[in-house]
C-alpha cells in the first residue's frame, strides 16, 4: 500500500478585478464582461501560474492538477491540455492530472483520445486522464443541451477507452458518436491506458458507473465535514455491489490550503486572496448573492429521482462557501485550511481519519493571492506537512483496511 498522494491543483483565477467588482457585477461566470480583462497587467500571468506548478514538481509533490472551465474569472483554462503540454516539457517528475476534459463540449471525443495520447507520450507516461460532463456554466457557454449530456458523456468515455485498447482501425456504432474509423496514432505510453479519474458529486448513478468501469472517483466538493465521510462510505458500498474492495487511492478530494510559519502569518498573508476568492470568484457559483449560473433544475443534468431527493433534504437558504462571513465560519466548513504546518497537519489528519482517501488535491493559490507567498505556502507544506501526512496516512490505511496491508507496509508504519 502507498501513502497518501499529494497533488498541487491550480485553478488559475483572474486576480485583477476592480475593488468594486462585488458591488457592480452580479456574477463572475458566463456573463461577466470580458472588458474587465486587463491585457497589460495580465501579460505573463499564465506563465507565472504554470511556473508555480513546475515548482510543485521540483519540491516533491506527487503531481500537478489542471481542469477545464470557460468564460469566467474562477479558472482561466479553457484548454488545460495546453498547460499540460507545457508541464510535460518543463517537468521530469510528478503526474500530470487533467481533471478533466469536458467531453460533451468536444465535438468528437476521438480528438480528446488523441490529445491525451500525445500528452502521455510527451510526459513519458505520467498522465492521469480525467473526464467530466461539465456543469451549468459550460452548458450555457457552449449551448450544449444538458438533459442528454450524461448518456453522451459515458458513451464518449467508453469510446476513448476503446480507442486506446482495441486494435484499429475499427468502426464504432455509438448513439451519439457513430464513427467509421477509430485508429488513433500515437497510442498512449501507459498500458493498457492512462489512469482514468472521474470528478463527481454524490450522485449514486455516477458512482455506480465509476465502479462498474473500474475508474477512480474524485469528490467534487469544497467542504469536508461529515458529508465527505458519507461519500467515502457510499463509494465503498457501491464498489462492494460490483464485487470490488475499496482502496484509498480509488478516491480523492479537493482542499484549499494556506500555510504560514504561524497561524497568524497564514491568516495575515492569506486573507486578501481568500476573501477575493470567496466574494468574487465564487459569485454566481457557490454564493447565494448574485446571479446563480452553475446549478439549478436540469443544470447540470440530474436524474429526476435524485433531484426530488435533493429538494426534500436541502434547505435553499443554507449559506454556501462564498457566503462565509468570518474565519470561524471558514474553519467550520473545512474547505480552506489556514494555519501553521502543525495546524494544517492536524486538520488534514482529522479528515483522513473520518474519510480515508488516498489522493489529496491541494489548491494553494486563491484569487489574487501574492505569488511569492503562494510559493512559500507550498514549500512549507512540502517540507513540514507532507512527510508527516505520508507517514500518518499509512497507519490510518493499515488500521482501516488490514486486508490491503503487507509485511512491507507493516514495516513502514511502525
Amino acid at each position: 500500500m502507498n501513502p497518501v498522494e499529494l497533488y498541487c491543483w491550480h485553478f488559475m483565477s483572474y486576480p485583477y478585478l476592480p475593488k468594486d467588482f462585488d458591488e457592480k457585477y452580479d456574477t463572475g461566470w458566463v456573463t461577466v464582461p470580458n472588458e474587465l480583462w486587463d491585457r497589460e497587467r495580465s501579460r505573463g500571468l499564465l506563465r507565472e501560474y504554470t511556473d508555480q506548478l513546475v515548482y510543485a514538481s521540483e519540491i516533491g509533490f506527487d503531481g500537478m492538477v489542471l481542469n477545464e472551465h470557460h468564460q469566467n474569472i474562477y479558472g482561466l483554462m479553457p484548454s488545460p491540455n495546453i498547460i499540460a503540454a507545457a508541464l510535460a516539457h518543463a517537468t521530469k517528475r510528478g503526474k500530470i492530472v487533467v481533471l478533466g476534459n469536458l467531453l460533451p463540449l468536444h465535438m468528437n471525443p476521438l480528438r480528446v483520445a488523441e490529445e491525451y495520447a500525445m500528452l502521455d507520450n510527451l510526459c513519458d507516461g505520467r498522465l492521469v486522464a480525467g473526464f467530466a460532463p461539465g456543469s451549468g456554466p459550460e452548458t450555457f457557454n457552449y449551448d450544449v443541451p444538458s438533459a442528454p449530456s450524461r448518456d453522451q458523456f459515458w458513451e464518449a468515455v467508453d469510446l476513448i477507452r476503446e480507442a486506446w485498447t482495441r486494435p484499429g482501425p475499427f468502426a464504432y456504432e455509438g448513439a451519439h458518436y457513430p464513427l467509421r474509423y477509430v485508429n488513433p496514432w500515437p497510442l498512449p505510453t501507459q498500458r493498457p491506458h492512462p489512469p482514468i479519474w472521474i470528478p463527481a458529486g454524490r450522485s449514486k448513478g455516477t458512482l455506480r458507473e465509476i465502479a462498474k468501469h473500474g475508474y477512480s472517483y474524485f469528490l467534487s466538493s469544497r467542504s469536508h465535514g461529515s458529508a465527505t465521510a458519507k461519500s467515502q462510505q457510499l463509494f465503498e458500498k457501491t464498489l462492494g455491489e460490483y464485487g470490488q474492495q475499496y482502496a484509498p487511492h480509488r478516491m480523492g478530494i479537493l482542499m484549499s490550503v494556506v500555510v504560514g510559519e504561524t497561524d497568524a502569518e497564514a491568516r495575515e498573508q492569506g486573507k486578501e486572496g481568500i476573501w477575493y476568492f470567496l466574494r468574487n470568484c465564487l459569485k454566481g457559483h457557490q454564493r447565494r448573492e448574485g446571479r446563480q449560473l452553475t446549478y439549478g433544475p436540469g443544470v447540470p443534468y440530474i436524474p429526476s429521482e435524485e433531484w426530488r431527493d435533493f429538494l426534500s433534504s436541502t434547505d435553499p437558504t443554507t449559506p454556501l462557501l462564498g457566503d462565509t462571513e468570518d474565519w470561524d465560519d471558514l474553519q467550520t466548513s473545512q474547505s480552506i485550511l489556514v494555519g501553521s504546518p502543525d495546524t494544517i497537519y492536524e486538520r488534514i489528519v482529522g479528515i483522513l481519519e473520518s474519510a480515508p482517501v488516498g489522493n489529496l488535491l491541494l489548491q494553494f493559490h486563491l484569487g489574487n493571492m501574492n505569488f511569492e507567498f503562494t510559493r512559500k505556502s507550498m514549500k512549507l507544506f512540502a517540507e513540514q506537512v507532507a512527510p508527516r501526512l505520508r507517514e500518518a496516512s499509512l497507519k490510518i490505511y493499515a488500521r482501516r483496511f488490514p486486508h490491503l496491508t503487507s509485511a512491507g507496509v507493516a514495516e513502514l508504519v511502525k
